[in-house]
């Protein structure tokens, strides 16, 4: 899907949903959802030509594999507690928006554990001390 599909899509759940909303509140919030999950689910279905790019530029070089799944984890996790909280927003849920995307942001900390830890361990060493 390009971008000019994407922007169908956005404007015509942004319509659809605004001209719902004065009949029932409740389908406005369902087809904007709706219309977000069809734009996510597309474009998570075009990253796979460029994850295999970034797979192969990730094994010539010499950078750590887990690494790299760190970074793609919280990239993901990011996108979809922003996605999920925008939801609840629109909804006019706006403290349980909050709670989801702090949690993506927890859960994005307490994934990049492992890699803290390597850094610190490389800095000590680097200082001649150790953990």
């Amino acid at each position: 899907m390009n971008i000019l599909a994407v922007s169908c899509v956005a404007v015509t759940s942004a319509v659809l949903s605004l001209s719902l909303r004065r009949y029932n509140a409740e389908i406005a919030v369902a087809v904007a959802i709706i219309g977000g999950i069809i734009i996510f689910v597309s474009v998570i279905l075009n990253l796979s030509s460029a994850l295999e790019t970034f797979k192969s530029i990730l094994d010539a070089s010499s950078v750590d594999s887990k690494y790299i799944t760190i970074l793609l984890k919280a990239v993901g996790i990011c996108f979809l507690s922003e996605f999920a909280g925008d939801c609840c927003f629109d909804a006019g849920q706006r403290t349980l928006a909050n709670n989801v995307i702090t949690a993506g942001k927890v859960m994005v900390v307490i994934i990049a554990v492992p890699m803290y830890r390597d850094v610190l361990d490389c800095a000590l060493s680097l200082a001649g001390g150790s953990v």
